[in-house]
């Protein structure tokens, strides 16, 4: 008997660290890198939450979280912002490479901005211009992919004027992201579909940004998908 206790004490310890380092070791490191879409501004444009803030939530409701950032997302950031980022290092409390060194979770929202703003401003030439960013787009994850290898999400681009002639340029776009997105494993976010039968989530005309609510569609998106 006293044999059998002195077995059931250590094998009871040795089961109590080994499902303690499995919970550890199935615990998520997420970064979000990007635009204002990866900052979380909102319709109103101000500062709030995001789509990777709420799934922060979700993994910390599920006790999944071990660590979780969106540093390194900017107002204004272009693909080449973020390139620029990853190849000069850029610091916060910790630095991107190694935030994306470390990471099980990778979502990158970048492009839209640079669409709009040659939309808005010149026409001319914007299916080149679309090829320039999507041949960043590709410069982008292959760096990424030289430091990670797990799960990548890339968010895809949407219509947010209602516009049946920013309509060819956004298919074109995504098109081209798509395949991309495929040489690299990378999972394609679809939000032209997302937002085209949600419009009410983007009701500022003056902003691009989704409500509180599309932000939660957008993170329901890439949570059903992992």
């Amino acid at each position: 008997m006293k044999l059998l206790k002195l077995l059931v004490v250590p094998i009871i310890f040795l089961i109590t660290i080994l499902i303690i380092n499995y919970t550890k070791s199935n615990k998520i490191y997420y970064i979000s890198l990007g635009d204002e879409l990866g900052k979380g501004i909102n319709s109103n444009n101000y500062e709030d939450i995001g789509y990777s803030d709420f799934i922060k939530e979700y993994l910390e409701k599920n006790n999944k979280l071990k660590y979780y950032t969106k540093d390194f997302s900017d107002t204004d950031i272009r693909v080449t912002d973020l390139i620029r980022k990853i190849e000069n290092n850029e610091e916060k409390e910790i630095t991107i490479q190694n935030a994306l060194k470390n990471s099980d979770l990778i979502t990158i929202s970048a492009g839209l901005n640079e669409i709009y703003n040659k939309y808005n401003t010149d026409k001319r030439d914007l299916y080149n211009y679309i090829d320039e960013i999507i041949y960043n787009v590709d410069y982008l994850l292959n760096l990424i992919r030289k430091i990670n290898q797990n799960s990548i999400y890339f968010l895809g681009f949407y219509n947010a004027v209602n516009s049946k002639e920013l309509d060819k340029y956004i298919e074109y776009a995504n098109n081209k992201l798509i395949k991309t997105c495929n040489k690299y494993n990378v999972k394609y976010v679809d939000l032209y579909n997302l937002f085209k039968n949600n419009k009410h989530l983007i009701y500022n005309i003056n902003n691009i940004y989704p409500n509180k609510d599309g932000y939660k569609l957008i993170s329901n998106e890439i949570l059903k998908n992992m």
